[in-house]
This record gives C-alpha cells, structure tokens and sequence, in this order.
C-alpha cells in the first residue's frame, strides 16, 4: 500500500483547462488523483487546490513539473498532514464529524488538512518550512 500526500496548489483559474493541465501533468507521469478540493481566494481568480496524491516513485518529478506550469504560482507538499472531517448540514451548521454520519445523504462533509510542515515548489525551486 502507498501513503497518501496531501498537495496544495496555489494559481489562477480562468478556465476549465487549468484543472485539466494540472491533472494531465500528473497522469503523464503515471501519478494518480485520489480526491480533489477547491475554493477561491480572491476575486483575481486565485485559487487553492487541494489534493490526495498517493506516493509513487515518480511523485517529486511530478510536483517539481506541477510548479512550472501556466497560472500555477506554487505546489507545496503538506508533509505531516492529516485530513479531518467536518460535516455541513443542511441547516447551515458545520461540526467536526466522521464519514459515517455522511452517508445519510442529507450532509455534506468537508476535508479538512491539519499539518505543520511545509515543502514548496515554485517554478521548479525547492523550499521548506516548518509552521509550528
């Protein structure tokens, strides 16, 4: 089994080929996509991608080609990132909640990634940082 990592995508969406390019710069080299979440920043169009990408051996090319490509300002890899959920309900309250309670089909539930250090690439440069 391979472990799961968790990718922020920070770039400008303007269309609907910027999440093609992001996906086909993935499958090119044989990375899968396990989930996806997004929302925007800004009103410029910014956006933040998340997503569950599991390790292969083929991954740091992948995100290292990520971050060269059109309206993506930066990939950082969230290296100790947890993924806890959240359930919205129909009624507007968001509680922390498990995927259990989900399948009711009545709420909606949200991913949330919890981590505290960071590996960033920018056009191909490399970074990393600890948050806490």
């Amino acid at each position: 089994m391979t472990q799961e990592k968790v990718v922020r995508i920070l770039g400008y969406y303007h269309d609907a080929s910027y999440l093609e390019r992001i996906a086909s710069n993935l499958r090119k080299l044989l990375v899968d996509i396990d989930w996806i979440y997004g929302k925007k920043i800004n009103d410029e169009g910014l956006y933040e991608i998340y997503m569950g990408i599991p390790y292969t051996n083929n991954f740091e090319i992948a995100v290292a080609n990520l971050s060269k490509t059109v309206e993506v300002e930066k990939v950082e890899v969230l290296e100790d990132a947890k993924v806890e959920p959240y359930i919205a309900s129909h009624d507007g309250t968001i509680r922390r909640g498990s995927e259990e309670e989900w399948n009711d089909g009545e709420n909606l539930i949200i991913y949330v990634p919890v981590f505290s250090k960071v590996v960033g690439y920018s056009w191909g440069d490399k970074y990393s940082k600890n948050l806490h």
